[in-house]
């Protein structure tokens, strides 16, 4: 049957998500996309994306403490030391990278979330191309009416959380406004956390055929840092901070804002566009152990992203998207003598931006769907050294030679719920600047780009009368040039040192089990298999070419199990599994594998206007000891951060006007 543009905000390669268990899942996309609910967001105990992100299948999030994750997706990023890249994101319209692929999650409040979709791999062009995936967080739609609501919930080491929304809506306009307060003691010394929020959604319709939308967020945090553990003392004192940042107290203070205004248009019902501009900035400073030396940063950037989406032929059998983003962004960081408050470093670092992409599906016939795209990247550095007196000038430029990235797929409907595909296409991610200088301040022009082509074949749709949704990926990714920090004279640098091989399966299943006028009961099992090793990896004089890669799992389940009773009664169960890391390189030293058992029981009425919702619930029932994120490679030997304890939580929301 030949498809018909309609009206929603849904573009290609975009997942619409609706109240239904398995609607969000679009079966005629040709790669791997996961859509999570805002419901799914609400399943855990809503302090951070770890669990949701992990019942993805390629998706591995780690998590050392409230401010330090990483998000790898089909091993990608594995090799960032304190947090995630190689994997783009995005807020509605609104970029949440940096210029060099840097991305901070943890600030985001889930109360303002609609959904969130995954992109397992370079599968989408109109999101950047990125080397591991991209992540799309969509806000909400504010619903007709007057509404507020109060979440308030405590835990385990000192835990306090607080959410406070309000909201008012008609069917032309809506304003909501979020808060959210969050503070925990922390399970190790040096852990303290508080962090605070705000963030306003509004929409307006401003034409007959156009919506205009704003989103603003502004986030203050100070976290201390315990850091990472060695061998001993993850085994014998895992509460305790690394002694260095624990001597200093050493902590991160950050304030972030982010605006996005947005011009939604329907020109006919065969042409929409949607043009955003946007700014980032963020602020931040730490107090770090002396051989390292305070720092504060600034970085803002700011831009525009568009994108027109339009069908043609007589019953809509083709539809194209074509898009630009762009940004300038500054970024300035200095170190300071923790002994004497001199300064040290101080670099102030210019980057600018540019993707234009291209996505096409055509359906030649009911059965079939091609789709083609295209992603053209141009970027380019430009630092200053605003103290070379103190050593070498680390001034220079650097224009990264733009880069192409295609995607091909072809999609076969095998019957009206279950549809095959085959996919090929590729991606790439830039180095830092920093990585981009000799020790000796010169520029390393033959720097590549880490990039990789990705290969996979995929069933997916909904059984048994519509009650199962599954998903079975097998996939073969080979990236190459991959880049290795370098140290020299405390001058840190990249080198590219080899390729890798990524070969996995990737499966998913969704079941409602039971339906009953008392009892409903949901069933999601994901499981990843990930046998990756590098191919040829040459660091120096050692070779580590046939080695597991580092930082990912062999193996990733995730199972949950949801008993909801029709007087408001509801257990959640979660297991999940996951298999041995390589640490170092040499693949010398592994972790174990470890298995995590967490629970949520709640009660949910709503009497005409009023909503309220009891819960209370526990992490690592089993009290299991494990690494819940580590420093690979980590010269000083402090590879570990402990994971939590077995842990509480409980809380009550009670909301008016729903």
């Amino acid at each position: 049957m030949a498809q018909s543009i309609d009206s929603t905000d849904q573009i290609l390669e975009v997942v619409t998500i609706s109240s239904d268990l398995f609607e969000h899942q679009q079966i005629e996309f040709g790669g791997s996309v996961s859509a999570l609910s805002h419901q799914q967001l609400e399943r855990a105990d809503a302090l951070n994306l770890q669990p949701v992100l992990n019942s993805v299948p390629g998706v591995f999030m780690q998590s050392g403490t409230l401010s330090t994750n990483r998000i790898t997706i089909r091993g990608i990023g594995s090799r960032s030391p304190f947090g995630t890249d190689k994997i783009k994101a995005y807020l509605d319209d609104i970029p949440l990278s940096s210029g060099e692929g840097e991305t901070t999650l943890e600030d985001i409040d889930f109360a303002t979330l609609r959904n969130v979709e995954v992109y397992r791999g370079p599968v989408s062009t109109v999101f950047g191309a990125g080397l591991g995936g991209a992540i799309h967080l969509q806000s909400r739609e504010l619903e007709p009416g007057t509404s507020a609501s109060l979440d308030a919930m405590v835990g385990s080491f000192g835990l306090r959380k607080y959410n406070v929304r309000a909201q008012v809506a008609d069917e032309k306009k809506s304003l909501g406004l979020f808060y959210q307060d969050v503070h925990s003691d922390g399970y190790r010394d040096n852990n303290n956390y508080d962090r605070q929020s705000i963030t306003a959604l509004a929409r307006a319709e401003v034409f007959a055929n156009s919506k205009l939308s704003l989103y603003a967020n502004y986030t203050s945090l100070t976290a201390q840092i315990p850091s990472s553990l060695n061998q001993d003392d993850y085994n014998n004192n895992p509460e305790g901070a690394a002694f260095v940042w624990g001597d200093v107290e050493g902590q991160e203070d950050s304030e972030r804002m982010r605006l996005g205004l947005s011009l939604r248009t329907q020109y006919n019902p065969r042409t929409q566009s949607t043009v955003t501009l946007f700014f980032n900035a963020h602020q931040a400073s730490e107090i770090r152990p002396s051989f390292l030396g305070d720092l504060e940063s600034d970085q803002a950037n700011g831009g525009i992203r568009a994108h027109i989406k339009r069908s043609f032929l007589s019953q809509n059998q083709l539809q194209v998207v074509m898009g630009v983003e762009g940004f300038l962004e500054s970024y300035r960081y200095q170190e300071f003598s923790t002994d004497t408050g001199d300064k040290e470093l101080d670099y102030d670092q210019n980057r600018s931006y540019g993707n234009v992409f291209l996505a096409a599906e055509y359906y030649p016939t009911d059965d079939w769907i091609v789709s083609i795209g295209g992603n053209m990247n141009g970027s380019a550095y430009q630092l200053s050294d605003e103290l070379p007196a103190t050593g070498d000038d680390q001034s220079g430029d650097y224009n990264f030679t733009p880069v192409f990235s295609p995607k091909l797929s072809l999609t076969r409907k095998l019957t009206s719920d279950i549809a095959a595909y085959a996919l090929v296409s590729q991606g790439f991610s830039l180095p830092s600047f920093e990585q981009s200088l000799h020790p000796d301040g010169a520029i390393n022009y033959d720097l590549k780009p880490e990039s990789g082509w990705n290969y996979e074949l995929g069933i997916k749709g909904r059984t048994l009368g519509q009650k199962l949704y599954f998903e079975l990926v097998g996939y073969r990714m080979k990236t190459q040039d991959l880049i290795v920090d370098r140290t020299i004279d405390a001058v840190t640098y990249g080198v590219n040192a080899g390729s890798a091989i990524h070969d996995g399966i990737e499966v998913l299943l969704d079941h409602r089990t039971l339906e009953s006028s008392l009892l409903t009961i949901n069933q999601r099992l994901s499981y990843s298999w990930m046998s990756y090793h590098f191919d040829e990896f040459v660091d120096g004089a050692d070779d580590y070419s046939g080695n597991r890669m580092t930082g990912v799992p062999q193996y990733n389940l995730d199972y949950s199990i949801d008993f909801k009773l029709k007087m408001g009664l509801y257990l959640i169960g979660n297991l999940q599994a996951v298999g041995s890391q390589s640490i170092l390189d040499d693949s010398s030293l592994y972790t174990d594998a470890y298995q995590l058992i967490h629970a949520k029981l709640g009660y949910e009425k709503k009497w005409n206007n009023l909503k309220l919702n009891l819960y209370a619930g526990v992490n690592n029932l089993t009290d299991t000891k494990y690494a819940s994120m580590l420093q690979i490679n980590a010269g000083s030997g402090r590879y570990y951060y402990p994971g939590l304890p077995i842990n509480y939580f409980g809380g009550v929301k009670l909301g008016y006007g729903f």
